[in-house]
């Protein structure tokens, strides 16, 4: 019976590709993504490093430098997950990174960035992902997508006629990662290293975006559009998309007693988009003082963080679900606590 389970199970494998999320995969390891997620491509609200829409690059605000470190509560994976990418796993690494028995995502990350009036550099010089779908638990099959990238993006933009902001990215992305699926006992068998056998690619995007400012009505609504990840890879991957998302979003800042409140909108549009519930995604944040409240929410996942501005450092932390449905028709979750520090000069 065992058997016969693990055959079903592979021969659903290939009935389907991979399960890679997309944000995990082709997205950013950073404060804004985690907690306002695709929303922050309409907001002004949390501007760290670069903006997600570049052409709020052209907004009003003073030259500055700033520097973060990011990761999750899943950071205790690094060793093992870059073992194997560096060639250097055994059994034994396999053993220990599985043995949860569990699906799990990690995410650690290192950027600075300049952001001036009109233009901004950021470089990443260590991204690190894993993500692992682990299904039936008496006999593990996993689906692992994990790597290290560098990147560096560049950003230009300006004010165009009446309330229009316009501007572009270029980004470069040089990624090292393992994409597979296997048994557990599979991958700890004798040859059971072709399961880790690392690939490479290079991509080079270019990013453009659209802005409108409402300026003299009283809650200052604004709306864009952001093409991401839109460009050229010198190897393509089928589990990996080339295909670009379109981001439609906006906010409006309502005026309160107290404090600075604004809420926001991201309709997000991709050749792989199912269902219309997978297009809306909404954020919400609330500052009053040196501290901030962020939120954002969509069908499948939601998160919850908060932000500590003490004068030029910063420090956040942010709670993040998915809910999902397994390959085996099963509801499942996934959920990461996210830690923040910064300083800005």
């Amino acid at each position: 019976m065992r058997i016969f389970v693990l055959m079903l199970l592979f021969w659903s494998f290939q009935a389907r590709a991979f399960e890679v999320p997309r944000a995990i995969a082709l997205g950013s390891s950073d404060f804004t993504s985690r907690t306002l997620s695709s929303a922050c491509f309409g907001m002004d609200a949390l501007i760290e490093g670069l903006p997600c829409n570049p052409a709020f690059t052209a907004k009003e605000r003073r030259s500055q430098f700033q520097t973060q470190f990011f990761f999750g509560n899943n950071v205790s994976y690094v060793r093992e997950v870059t073992r194997l990418l560096d060639g250097s796993g055994n059994p034994d690494t396999v053993e220990k990174l599985f043995s949860q028995k569990s699906s799990a995502e990690a995410e650690a990350n290192v950027q600075a960035s300049y952001l001036s009036e009109n233009w901004g550099l950021q470089f990443s010089p260590y991204r690190l992902y894993y993500y692992a779908l682990i299904r039936n638990t008496a006999l593990p099959v996993v689906t692992l997508y994990t790597g290290q990238e560098q990147i560096l993006a560049a950003q230009v933009a300006s004010f165009a006629q009446e309330n229009w902001y316009w501007g572009a990215q270029l980004r470069a992305v040089d990624r090292r990662f393992i994409l597979s699926e296997f048994s557990l006992t599979d991958a700890l068998a004798s040859g059971g290293n072709q399961y880790f056998e690392t690939k490479n690619q290079r991509a080079l995007y270019l990013e453009p975006g659209l802005l409108y400012e409402f300026i003299n009505k009283p809650w200052k609504p604004q709306i864009g559009l952001t093409i991401k990840n839109a460009g050229f890879v010198d190897k393509k991957y089928e589990e990996l998309s080339t295909s670009p998302d379109w981001h439609l979003a906006g906010s409006v800042r309502p005026p309160v007693g107290l404090g600075e409140l604004e809420l926001g909108l991201d309709l997000r549009f991709n050749s792989y988009v199912e269902e219309f519930r997978d297009v809306p995604h909404l954020g919400f944040s609330y500052k009053l003082g040196a501290m901030q409240g962020l939120a954002s929410y969509s069908d499948r996942e939601y998160s919850l963080g908060f932000l500590l501005h003490f004068e030029d450092w910063n420090g956040g932390l942010t709670y993040w679900r998915k809910k999902y449905e397994n390959l085996l028709g099963e509801q499942d979750q996934l959920q990461t606590v996210y830690l923040e520090l910064g300083f800005i000069i």
